[in-house]
């Protein structure tokens, strides 16, 4: 497709291509979640929980990048590792709005079989005028896990 000064650039038409070329490189998978639902509790007899699980909104494949070294944070009550995270994935314009306080829980972490027992926090979610993938911008306290331990 040639680009000059007098023709109109075809946006949905590179995006397209970018987004299947984008895609090969998510290697994990992940679900997002809303926290605010479900009504999990934990059962110290039986070491397991009971309840409904949080709603899964969103699950698939996904980029993981740590885009931050750790912030150590003390509160007087517990010492914190806090890590911003980068989270891509696929573009969906039909997808429901990703937004503040959700979680991101890694399922597979790909080639980091580490990332599969955290949960992101979700800070914001974004995408440019013509997506490629959509971009989840998240933070984690790297001493917390998924499965509530």
């Amino acid at each position: 497709m040639a680009i000059s000064a007098s023709s109109p650039i075809d946006f949905e038409k590179i995006a397209q291509e970018m987004r299947s070329t984008v895609e090969r490189w998510y290697n994990a998978t992940v679900q997002v979640v809303d926290p605010n639902t479900g009504n999990l509790v934990w059962n110290i007899s039986t070491n397991s929980y009971t309840g409904d699980a949080a709603t899964v909104i969103w699950s698939g494949t996904a980029r993981i990048q740590q885009i931050s070294l750790p912030q150590i944070k003390s509160n007087d009550v517990r010492e914190t590792s806090i890590m911003s995270i980068r989270v891509q994935i696929p573009y969906d314009n039909s997808r429901e709005l990703i937004r503040k306080g959700l979680s991101v829980r890694v399922t597979d972490g790909g080639e980091n079989h580490n990332l599969a027992d955290l949960e992101f926090t979700v800070k914001s979610a974004i995408n440019s005028s013509y997506g490629w993938n959509t971009t989840i911008e998240c933070e984690v306290d790297a001493k917390s896990i998924a499965n509530g331990s």
